[in-house]
């Protein structure tokens, strides 16, 4: 972990500690899933991961959390690909949407390149209201080192039937500075699933693809389904 890392990782902390106990609400989760996905790339190229993460939330609307992921590259013994951690304060205007800002941390070593690693902090802004939520957020050396880029999502959930969701994500990613050249272009990612609630857990499938695929194009750009399970607590 570098020092910003833990320097979030800190932030983290001291959000935990805003609150006595009895006012603290604390919830976790453990979750398998037969791939990770970072906006549309798998980091693992179609393999299974372990996720655990835990959530605070403050009557105030401060909250803090992160997760860690880990995954068995090819038989060779679990490794950790990495963690997320973030903070922030929500809140509402009035009777209308409600609002978001924060700060989030990504650090991944992805499975297709272990020389190579995702490390960038971004700040963020979202709405939502009933089942529709959009975010922006702005983050400094993503994808690569030097580089600053913005990133626009729309996520969306409807219930036909109890304990069932149809969800839908849609992001695009455009580059702010750095050399022109096939990295300027605005490149999108597309999700949509069903989620089965269960009883503290549920169940989900999704289908993911991002557009356009960088060359030369490997398996770790290609659509696919993504099956997984949470469990609550």
């Amino acid at each position: 972990m570098n020092a910003a890392g833990a320097a979030r990782l800190a932030l983290t902390a001291a959000l935990l500690g805003l609150a006595p106990a009895a006012e603290a609400q604390v919830s976790g989760t453990v979750g398998v899933a037969s791939d990770y996905r970072l906006r549309g790339f798998s980091l693992t190229d179609g393999r299974a991961v372990v996720t655990l993460g835990a959530n605070y939330d403050h009557p105030s609307g401060l909250y803090a959390g992160g997760s860690v992921v880990a995954h068995d590259p090819s038989g060779h013994g679990v490794r950790l690909l990495g963690y997320q951690a973030y903070a922030g304060v929500a809140g509402r205007f009035g009777s209308g949407p409600s609002w978001d800002v924060g700060v989030s941390r990504v650090d991944m070593t992805p499975y297709f390149d272990r020389r190579y690693s995702i490390e960038y902090t971004q700040a963020y802004v979202g709405l939502s209201q009933g089942g529709l939520s959009g975010r922006l957020s702005l983050a400094e050396d993503y994808p690569r080192r030097n580089g600053a880029t913005a990133y626009a999502e729309l996520n969306g959930a409807l219930r036909p039937a109890d304990r069932w969701r149809l969800t839908g994500h849609v992001g695009a990613l455009k580059r702010l500075n750095g050399s022109p050249g096939r990295d300027d272009r605005t490149r999108y990612d597309v999700a949509v699933g069903v989620v089965r609630e269960f009883r503290n857990s549920e169940a989900y499938l999704s289908w993911v693809a991002v557009s356009p695929r960088p060359p030369p194009k490997p398996s770790w750009t290609r659509p696919g389904l993504v099956a997984g399970v949470s469990a609550f607590f």
